[in-house]
């Protein structure tokens, strides 16, 4: 684990030049000295000239490996690990730079951690501010189980004893694998809250997590504040109409989201009226898909008028599956593709509109001159 991606220096311009890599110009991490009497961080020098050669970037000259020589100069070492520092998770500075191993695996509230019991399977990850609370209900659990099985006093006390020592296990970035743990329950949504408050999503796909209405608004409550995510999908979840309204709280304040897969979520016209509110004010939001769940024509209705009158950054809509959108329709539907500027894609595909509808609606198209927007029925 690369643990330097994890802070930032304070005021690099104060630290003293006998303490900063010729190569990278930032304070040095593992020194080691060239023969020709340049400091270096290790990883910056180590760079293969020939199989066991080595190249200084200051004065061009190449030598052996092995004639690198660590710095043990205890003066400067301790000099090293007092740079402060700032956590880039929790924002907590002036963290002595020898100090931040400990810091991010035992005291970082915002790391990502996973349960101590997770040799007992479980798969729980998230920030460790929520570990306590994740691990009273989990221990508990254990304790049960204890009892029921007859197992010995000692796997008790280590329950206790996990409770006592709760920093959890700190998860690097790239250790975090969404899609190979068996999540139960809302533990994949407390997981996707942690990785969005670290800021290391631009894509998550949660397709078919069984994440539910309480699930989303856990996510939603990280989305206020995330600049990072651009792309969010939820296929084949239960989300309904409540979630969504959490989702779309969210989003209201959310300038960064470009697409949203609500795709196969049980969600009604109720649900339509509360995304329609949010793109009333959200201007960045470019895609949505809403296939194969409850809409009817009240929400067809709902969006025309949006995409009509209020908003006209959405590009891609989608709409396929929702059988109760039928020719009632046909009138905004038309109005839509007759005035709305910004749609390139609009796919009505597997509705309810006759055959009778979608020519009219075709023919509308191409007397509008509309031959751009790829609209599917």
């Amino acid at each position: 684990m690369e643990i330097d991606n994890y802070y930032d220096y304070i005021d690099l311009e104060s630290i003293d030049n006998s303490l900063i890599c010729n190569k990278c110009s930032m304070p040095l991490t593992e020194p080691v000295i060239s023969l020709c009497h340049h400091t270096f961080c290790r990883q910056c020098v180590e760079t293969p000239f020939d199989d066991d050669h080595l190249h200084c970037s200051s004065c061009n000259e190449s030598y052996l490996t092995k004639h690198l020589i660590p710095v043990m100069d205890s003066s400067i070492l301790a000099a090293l690990d007092q740079i402060p520092v700032r956590c880039k998770l929790c924002n907590e500075s002036n963290i002595q730079r020898g100090n931040f191993q400990n810091h991010i695996n035992k005291m970082c509230r915002k790391a990502i951690v996973s349960c101590p019991r997770r040799d007992k399977s479980c798969p729980w990850i998230g920030l460790r501010e929520e570990l306590r609370t994740h691990l009273i209900p989990c221990a508990s659990e254990s304790l049960t189980l204890n009892t029921e099985t007859h197992e010995s006093i000692d796997d008790t006390c280590d329950i206790y004893g996990v409770l006592e020592e709760s920093h959890g296990e700190f998860l690097p970035h790239s250790n975090v694998n969404l899609l190979r743990r068996n999540f139960q329950n809302q533990d994949i949504a407390i997981a996707v809250k942690a990785l969005l408050i670290n800021k290391r999503c631009t894509y998550l796909d949660l397709f078919n997590r069984g994440i539910t209405s309480e699930g989303a608004s856990i996510i939603a409550s990280a989305l206020y504040d995330d600049k990072l995510l651009e792309t969010l999908g939820f296929r084949n979840n239960l989300i309904c109409d409540s979630g969504v309204q959490h989702l779309a709280h969210a989003l209201m304040a959310n300038s960064y989201l470009q697409r949203l897969d609500l795709n196969n979520n049980s969600i009604t016209d109720t649900g339509v009226r509360l995304l329609a509110d949010m793109l009333r004010t959200n201007k960045t939001l470019i895609k949505l898909t809403l296939s194969y769940n409850r809409i009817g024509n009240e929400g067809m209705d709902i969006l025309a008028d949006l995409l009509i009158n209020y908003n006209s950054t959405l590009q891609w809509l989608s709409l396929t599956g929702n059988s109760e959108i039928n020719d009632s329709s046909s009138h905004s539907i038309t109005n839509l593709v007759r005035h709305n500027q910004s749609l390139t894609t609009f796919n009505l595909e597997d509705c309810g509109l006759s055959w009778w509808s979608k020519a009219q609606i075709y023919f509308y198209q191409t007397i509008y001159f509309k031959s751009a927007l790829d609209l599917l029925l």
